[in-house]
């Protein structure tokens, strides 16, 4: 049994990876590229202010703050290979005459090869430093010190804001102002390309070139032949976002928080109702299913089969309402029963805790009588179900035979067996756990971890998405695993093959 678990958990490892690479893949193919998110900041700021914000990097948008947010996210790598380190002085000089208004193509393309070449990082300074070095692409020296600027620039994310010296940090925020305040002025003409409008051109081009002669600075962005070929697989989005989901450095940009300390406090919200809703629910059908299967045939189990279809056939978002507009909505001057929102009133932190007991229990019961009506239905029928069929095989024919009584056939015989579908049903319940219930909360306006979710997928929060993947499909898997050992303790049978 030991070295069945032992290779379920060895697969548990490539099976995580390969979900996560797919929920990489998938939003990353939704996500905003740099290109789209300076164009709705020029939509929002106005076209002519962002337009020359976005092209010299001054004014109302702020490049800076964007790839902060991209190189947070890993959104400014290539999502899984990334051959940006053999990138050289060519290829850059290439793609900057490619961006070149007088260049025939379409100014879209265009606009989108001379923003690209900013998430570069560290592999395009050098190739740029030599492209401003040299009189002769005097053309090409405003977007080079545009991309140069962008390139060097160093992101500080808010807990290395908190750990890294005060010294250290000092040093980095200047550097990126020297290069943000050094950056040439140009501007883009369809007949002549990029034209310089800088006055102070050739002196912050000599500023640019002896900062990147600072050996201090130089040995910041040179790239060894490891470190090209290392970068390849090492440097890449999906790389990026694994080294942070695993250390806890997951940013959602959108709650400008860490993603566990969110997951955690949402979490927290509405845990003790779902694992009250479990224990309620598994608690009611299992008895209620051994029940029903005894009196089989008889006016007691017709009322009890009919009444649960019928509460099943209603959907929790239908209850939910209807409980909303009767129990929590004030009518003809009369206080609603029950409040309309949240899990607790407003400063009852301070209230003793019995007050506070009271209290969680009195906004709490609806939202615990949808979650578990909904779940007990099913749960019931499936151990009806499941029992009955046991009840009829050979085995339990033959303990009868032998003069068992009826509720050891019942209890020892049959319903051990029978468990294994509810041991099935209940590989989930870890996962459940953690994801919550989303119609609930949104019915009765919890903050949960449900509509977090809802939220970071509506916004595409990669970051948070991916954390909240992780975990539940962790879950998932671990209690899977739970049950396949728990099919071993009910049934002799797999517990011999396997052990």
């Amino acid at each position: 049994m030991w070295a069945y678990v032992f290779r379920r958990l060895l697969w548990m490892i490539p099976t995580m990876v390969g979900i996560l690479l797919i929920n990489f893949a998938v939003l990353r193919l939704q996500g905003v590229s740099l290109v789209e998110e300076l164009q709705l900041a020029q939509s929002d700021a106005g076209a002519g202010t962002a337009r020359a914000d976005a092209r010299q990097g001054g004014g109302s948008t702020n490049l800076e703050n964007y790839l902060d947010r991209f190189r947070r996210a890993g959104n400014d790598l290539p999502a899984v290979v990334n051959l940006r380190g053999f990138t050289d002085r060519v290829s850059i000089e290439a793609r900057l005459h490619a961006a070149s208004p007088s260049a025939p193509g379409k100014e879209s393309d265009k606009s989108r090869a001379e923003k690209e070449l900013w998430l570069y990082g560290r592999f395009a300074v050098l190739p740029l430093a030599a492209i401003l070095a040299d009189d002769a692409c005097a053309d090409l020296h405003g977007p080079a010190s545009l991309a140069f600027s962008l390139c060097a620039y160093t992101s500080v994310s808010p807990r290395e804001a908190q750990e890294l010296p005060t010294e250290l940090l000092n040093r980095i925020r200047d550097d990126n102002q020297f290069l943000r305040a050094n950056r040439i002025d140009y501007r883009r003409d369809a007949g002549r390309g990029f034209v310089t409008s800088d006055k102070a051109a050739g002196d912050k081009r000599a500023r640019l070139l002896a900062f990147i002669q600072d050996p201090r600075n130089r040995a910041r962005y040179e790239v060894t032949t490891g470190d090209r070929w290392s970068s390849i697989l090492g440097e890449t989005g999906f790389t990026d976002v694994m080294g942070k989901l695993f250390t806890g450095q997951l940013w959602s940009e959108t709650k400008k928080a860490y993603v566990f300390t969110l997951i955690g406090q949402r979490w927290q919200v509405t845990a003790w109702l779902v694992v009250l809703s479990i224990i309620l629910s598994w608690g009611i059908s299992i008895p209620l299913g051994i029940r029903s299967a005894r009196r089989i045939g008889t006016v007691e189990d017709s009322i009890t089969t009919n009444v649960l279809f019928l509460l099943w056939s209603l959907p929790v978002i239908f209850i939910g309402t209807v409980m909303l507009h009767h129990l929590c909505t004030e009518s003809s001057g009369r206080p609603a029963p029950f409040p309309n929102a949240g899990l607790w009133t407003p400063g009852s932190e301070t209230w003793p805790w019995w007050q506070r007991l009271t209290d969680w229990a009195w906004h709490g019961f609806l939202p615990l009588i949808c979650i578990t009506y909904a779940s007990f239905t099913v749960l019931s029928r499936y151990m009806r179900g499941s029992l009955l069929d046991q009840v009829t095989a050979d085995y339990t024919r033959t303990a009868r035979a032998k003069g068992c009584s009826d509720d050891t056939v019942i209890y020892r015989h049959a319903l051990p067996n029978s468990m294994i579908t509810m041991i099935t049903l209940g590989s989930g319940l870890l996962a459940e756990l953690f994801t919550g219930f989303t119609f609930v909360e949104n019915i009765f306006s919890i903050q949960g971890l449900g509509l977090l979710l809802v939220d970071a997928a509506r916004q595409s929060d990669a970051p948070l998405v991916m954390g909240t993947t992780v975990i539940s499909v962790g879950l998932l898997l671990v209690g899977i695993l739970i049950a396949d050992i728990l099919y071993g303790v009910v049934d002799p049978r797999i517990r011999s093959r396997y052990g």
